[in-house]
C-alpha cells in the first residue's frame, strides 16, 4: 500500500517537472523569435554616457578651445565698458634710505592688493625692517577729516631699531611712514610694537607720525 502511494507521488512530480521544462523552452523560443528593437544614434550616445557615469562616477567633459590673446583683451575691454570689475594692479611707491644721506630714495612697485604685510615685505628688500618682522595689527581710521593709520609690528622690529644710530633710526621710521601714508592716502601713522608704544634709546613714538621736512624725499629715478 505504501509503495503504491509512493509511486503515485513520484509520477506526479515527474509530470510537473516535464511541464515546467516545456513551458521554459516555449518562453526561450518566443524570445528568440521576437524582433530586436532598433536603436538610434542618440540612444547609443545616451547609453554610453550612462555607462561612463556608472563606471567612473563622472561624465567626460569635452575640452573647450582656449581663447586667443586678442579675444581675451576684447573680453576684458567689454567688461570695462559694461562696468564690470577686472583685476588691476595698483602702483605704490616704496621709500627707503641707507643712512648715507638724509634723503629717501623711492621705487615704484605693482600690487594686485595693497596690504600692510606686502608693504613690509617690500621694505624688507631695502633693509628698512629686519627679517622676521611681522604685522600684528593694522587699521585705517578717520576722525575730524584726518585719516590715521595704526600699525603694530612684532618685537623683532624694535630690536632691529636698537642696533641703529639716531640717524639710521630716523631714516627707518621715515621710510615706513612715507610708504604707508602715500599708499593709503593718509595724514598720519602710529607705529607700535606688540600693542605698546614704540620706544628706543633715541626716541619715543607715542604721538602720530607725520612727514616732516627733516627727511627730504629724493625724486624718482627715470
Amino acid at each position: 500500500m505504501k509503495n503504491r502511494k509512493l509511486m503515485t507521488v513520484i509520477s506526479i512530480l515527474v509530470v510537473m517537472t516535464l511541464a515546467a521544462c516545456s513551458n521554459r523552452a516555449e518562453e526561450v523560443a518566443t524570445m528568440e523569435n521576437e524582433p530586436v528593437p532598433e536603436t538610434s544614434t542618440n540612444d547609443l550616445l545616451v547609453d554610453s554616457l550612462e555607462y561612463l557615469l556608472r563606471e567612473d562616477g563622472t561624465a567626460a567633459a569635452l575640452e573647450e578651445p582656449q581663447p586667443s590673446e586678442e579675444e581675451q583683451q576684447q573680453d576684458e575691454q567689454g567688461k570695462e565698458e559694461n562696468g564690470e570689475e577686472t583685476a588691476e594692479q595698483k602702483e605704490v611707491t616704496i621709500y627707503y634710505g641707507n643712512g648715507a644721506s638724509n634723503m629717501l630714495s623711492a621705487e615704484k612697485t605693482a600690487m594686485e592688493q595693497v596690504t600692510a604685510e606686502k608693504l613690509i615685505d617690500a621694505l624688507l628688500k631695502h633693509n628698512i625692517v629686519s627679517l622676521g618682522t611681522k604685522v600684528n595689527f593694522f587699521e585705517e581710521k578717520e576722525a575730524d577729516g584726518i585719516k590715521m593709520l595704526e600699525l603694530d609690528l612684532s618685537r623683532t622690529f624694535r630690536d632691529y631699531l636698537k642696533t641703529m644710530t639716531q640717524e639710521g633710526e630716523k631714516i627707518i621710521i621715515s621710510s615706513i611712514a612715507a610708504t604707508f601714508l602715500e599708499a593709503y592716502g593718509a595724514d598720519e601713522i602710529v607705529i607700535t610694537v606688540d600693542g605698546k608704544a614704540l620706544e628706543t634709546e633715541n626716541s619715543s613714538y607715542e604721538e602720530p607720525i607725520r612727514l616732516s621736512s627733516e627727511i627730504f624725499i629724493a625724486p624718482l629715478a627715470e
